[in-house]
């Protein structure tokens, strides 16, 4: 019986090539390689919700072994304090910008002397101030995944804050059901309060509303509410690390006891002070008595004696650590040759990651000044004003900009020259190069005014010609008036 000749759909004719196998173009063979295949399994992901996708008894155990990694592994401690001491500096300085020169003045003064000074004016915990809780923040962000700083009013109605870690927002056993780990979300997902675990023991709690509380955290997923610690998956390479390095050094020692070794082609016959002993397995094995001190022993015939040399670590332990370390960078989202992990590169290598660093380190600025800085600003500048200790400047009273650290370069002399030249150019302003160097414009031009005023009253005082005296002042002038 003939067979069926296949007609493609929608023409009503005969298919050219019916029934023969179908020949993939390269895209499309390439395409369907990449299916499943015997050789290459499934991945099973046993949710997507971005809201199931850590539980809380997971986050807590990445808690849990993310601060032991940095209590216990040195490479962790080291990368988690680099990043916050590079990221955050000296601290965050705030330079308010309402129309009123005057009030930012008084304002930032103000806020240099209460909240940068003494830590009981900041911190109900009586720990930070306003710039050294910035450090703390990337390193609870960074350990946890994310922390809380509550708002509080003094006796005296000025802001005060708690800091919460993010082990203490959660459900306890009397509140199983209160939304999601600690968190009462709206329909759009956005936090209305916080379930802050004051007793863990007993089950008690309180519920802070959510304009009461902010929470600092590195956003990773769309509808993801906590933080998840940044050593998630630096977990595995942290803990090789550490086995492998206390294997290494339990062989070492054990070979480090022994300081000569005797061979002898009659060591069966002769025996050597062997003994026999059984395992747990149940199986017999031979060992011989080491000998102890610095006796030389009385060889026997046939033996020789030699220095033993301790071969461990051999030379791919230092290899095997460095790739370790920079697993363990990486997965933080760090290139470890930025710090200094790695040696050997290029300027330009160099350079390019620099350029990969920088970035990672304005990203956790930025994640501080939007999440800590300016919020404490505004609450904190708001309860002056409510206080009567600052004036109203006008509805503009919370603008705000930051100056940040200055930023990590590998040549001073050349980048100095490239920022000097569009300055005087005028590509680039005062301001703004002030703040790519970590500086404070302002401060900087009234410094450079009250040397002009004191260098000038000197040389008057003594008859001299100020320009011969110091020849680059004029130069370091700006537009700004000379206070009288």
């Amino acid at each position: 019986m003939p067979s069926k000749i296949k007609k493609s759909s929608g023409w009503g004719g005969t298919r050219p090539g019916a029934g023969r196998p179908r020949k993939l173009d390269a895209k499309a063979a390439a395409f369907e390689a990449a299916e499943h295949s015997p050789a290459r399994s499934l991945i099973f992901v046993n949710t997507v919700d971005p809201k199931r996708e850590v539980t809380p008894r997971t986050r807590e155990e990445l808690i849990r072994k993310a601060r032991w990694l940095y209590n216990n592994i040195p490479s962790v401690t080291y990368i988690i304090e680099h990043i916050a001491q590079r990221a955050i500096g000296l601290g965050i300085v705030p330079k308010a910008r309402t129309t009123d020169p005057a009030w930012n003045r008084i304002a930032e003064r103000h806020f240099e002397d209460r909240a940068c000074g003494e830590a009981w004016a900041f911190d109900a915990s009586d720990s930070v101030n306003f710039y050294s809780a910035q450090s703390l923040i990337v390193r609870q962000v960074a350990l946890d995944g994310d922390v809380f700083a509550q708002k509080l009013v003094t006796g005296t109605d000025g802001a005060r804050f708690r800091f919460i870690g993010g082990e203490s927002v959660g459900n306890t056993l009397n509140s199983p059901d209160y939304a999601f780990d600690g968190l009462l979300l709206d329909r759009f997902g956005a936090p209305r309060s916080y379930r802050v675990i004051t007793d863990r023991t007993n089950g008690k709690f309180v519920d802070v509303p959510a304009d009461d509380m902010m929470h600092i955290r590195h956003v990773r997923r769309i509808g993801q509410p906590r933080g998840v610690s940044w050593l998630h998956s630096a977990i595995i390479p942290a803990q090789d690390q550490s086995e492998t390095k206390a294997y290494v050094k339990g062989a070492f020692k054990a070979g480090s006891q022994i300081g000569y070794s005797i061979t002898s082609n009659e060591a069966v016959k002769i025996g050597l002070g062997a003994g026999k002993i059984t395992n747990a397995a149940g199986e017999e094995i031979t060992t011989d008595n080491l000998y102890n001190g610095t006796l030389i022993p009385r060889l026997k015939p046939g033996e020789s004696i030699q220095s033993f040399k301790n071969e461990i670590p051999g030379p791919a332990f230092e290899p095997l650590m460095r790739d370790y370390t920079s697993d363990i960078a990486r997965a933080i989202g760090v290139p470890p040759e930025a710090l200094m992990l790695l040696v050997g590169l290029a300027g330009t290598e160099t350079r390019a990651l620099l350029e990969v660093a920088q970035n990672f380190l304005d990203r956790i600025q930025q994640m501080v000044i939007d999440q800590f800085c300016f919020p404490a600003w505004k609450y904190w500048v708001w309860q002056e004003i409510q206080a009567g200790r600052l004036p109203y400047p006008g509805d503009d009273w919370w603008r705000v900009e930051w100056v940040t650290p200055r930023k990590i370069t590998v040549d001073n002399g050349r980048d100095g020259r490239l920022y000097a030249q569009l300055l005087d150019s005028g590509y680039l302003s005062w301001e703004r190069y002030c703040n790519m160097h970590g500086l404070d414009a302002e401060a900087e031009e009234d410094d450079i005014l009250a040397s002009y005023v004191r260098r000038k009253a000197k040389c008057e005082a003594l008859g001299l010609d100020l320009g011969q005296v110091f020849p680059n002042q004029q130069s370091q002038l700006t537009s700004t008036p000379i206070p009288s």
